[in-house]
C-alpha cells in the first residue's frame, strides 16, 4: 500500500509542477539600464538567401559571455524573450557553415521593446557545393516564396492578420511549404486560435519533422491536455533542440514516466540536476524515484526524496513526501 501511496503522489506533483514549468518563459539579464526587449534573428544562407535552420543562435554580451542559446527554427527565426538593458552580440554556429557574429547593439531605454538582427551565415565551401544541387531541398515557386516573405514583413509588424493571409496564400502555392505552416501556426497563436494552431504545425511537422517552434507548441499542448502519448514525440524533438532546458527535460522525463517508459525517464529526470536552474525543477527528484520504485533500490529513492525536500523545502506537497520517506527509512 505503501508503494501505491507514493506512486500517486509523485505522479501528481511531477504532473502539476512540470505543466506549469512547461510553460514559464526564460528571462534573461546582462544589463544595468532600464527597459525589457524581444530580440528577433532572422538567419538565411548567403550563397541562396533560403532560411537557415537548425543552427545554434546565441546572445552573447561584447566580453564574451553567453546570456542564452537557442536553435533556429524552419524559417530561420529564433527568439530571445525578456532581454535586460545592456549590449549584445549574436553569434550564429552550425555545421557547415563558419561561425558569423553580428554587430553589437544595445537593448533597453530608447531601442524600444523589439529588435531584429538579420544575419547571412556562409556555407563553407564543400557545404555550398552540395546546396546547389537541386536534391538537397524542395524548390519552393517564386510565388509562394513572395508570399512567404510579405507574412514574414507583417509578422514582423505583428499584423497577424495580414501575416495570416500571405502564409495562405504561399501554401495555397506551394502545400509542401514546411515554414509557411510553422509561421501559420505562430499567427494563429496571436490570433488565439489554438484550434487551427495545432493544425498548422502539425502539418509543418509532417513535412519537417525538426521544426523547432511546432515541435515546442505541440508538445506543450498535447502535455497539457493529458494525451502523453500524442505529446513524446513532439518534445523529444524540442529537447534534442534544447538539451540543456531543464524545463523540457523535466517534461519530457514525466511523459516517459505516464507511458510506462520508466528507463527513459530515469535517464532523462537525472540530467536535470546538472543543468542551470534545476531547482526550479526539483520534481525531477520525484520522477527519478517514482522510475527506481520497485527496484530494490530503497536507499536511492530515500536520497532522491531528501534532495526534493533541500530544494522545495515549502512546496504544499512537501509534508507528504516527508511522510513518505519516514516511512522508507522505518522499513
Amino acid at each position: 500500500m505503501r508503494s501505491s501511496r507514493v506512486s500517486s503522489l509523485t505522479l501528481a506533483l511531477a504532473f502539476l509542477s512540470a505543466a506549469s514549468a512547461a510553460q514559464q518563459p526564460i528571462t534573461m539579464s546582462a544589463g544595468s539600464s532600464g527597459g525589457i526587449t524581444t530580440i528577433s534573428v532572422r538567419v538565411t544562407y548567403q550563397q541562396n538567401h533560403r532560411p537557415a535552420s537548425g543552427l545554434r543562435v546565441e546572445l552573447m554580451s561584447p566580453r564574451g559571455g553567453m546570456a542564452s542559446m537557442r536553435t533556429t527554427d524552419g524559417n530561420g527565426g529564433a527568439t530571445f524573450d525578456g532581454v535586460g538593458g545592456g549590449r549584445y552580440q549574436v553569434q550564429v554556429t552550425g555545421p557547415e557553415i563558419e561561425t558569423t557574429k553580428s554587430e553589437i547593439f544595445e537593448t533597453g531605454g530608447s531601442q524600444g521593446p523589439y529588435i531584429t538582427e538579420h544575419i547571412e551565415v556562409r556555407l563553407t565551401q564543400a557545404a555550398g557545393a552540395e546546396a546547389a544541387h537541386p536534391a538537397i531541398a524542395p524548390i519552393v515557386p517564386e510565388a509562394a516564396l513572395q508570399e512567404f516573405n510579405l507574412g514574414s514583413k507583417e509578422m514582423d509588424k505583428k499584423h497577424w492578420d495580414e501575416a495570416k493571409d500571405h502564409f495562405l496564400k504561399a501554401i495555397a502555392a506551394f502545400p509542401k511549404y514546411a515554414e509557411a505552416f510553422n509561421n501559420l501556426g505562430q499567427v494563429e497563436i496571436q490570433l488565439k486560435d489554438g484550434k487551427n494552431a495545432v493544425e498548422a504545425f502539425r502539418s509543418a511537422t509532417q513535412i519537417e519533422p525538426t521544426l523547432q517552434q511546432a515541435n515546442l507548441y505541440l508538445g506543450q499542448f498535447y502535455y497539457e491536455n493529458i494525451q502523453y502519448k500524442e505529446a513524446e514525440p513532439y518534445l523529444l524533438h524540442a529537447a534534442a533542440d534544447q538539451p540543456k532546458s531543464a524545463k523540457l527535460l523535466t517534461a519530457l522525463a514525466n511523459t516517459e514516466i505516464q507511458n510506462g517508459e520508466s528507463d527513459l525517464a530515469l535517464a532523462n529526470a537525472r540530467k536535470v540536476p546538472s543543468l542551470p536552474d534545476h531547482k526550479q525543477f526539483a520534481i525531477s527528484h520525484l520522477i527519478v524515484a517514482q522510475a527506481l520504485t520497485g527496484k530494490g533500490k530503497d536507499d536511492e529513492i530515500a536520497k532522491e526524496y531528501e534532495e526534493y525536500l533541500k530544494e522545495a523545502p515549502d512546496s504544499p506537497l512537501a509534508p507528504r513526501v516527508k511522510d513518505a520517506l519516514a516511512k522508507l527509512k522505518s522499513k
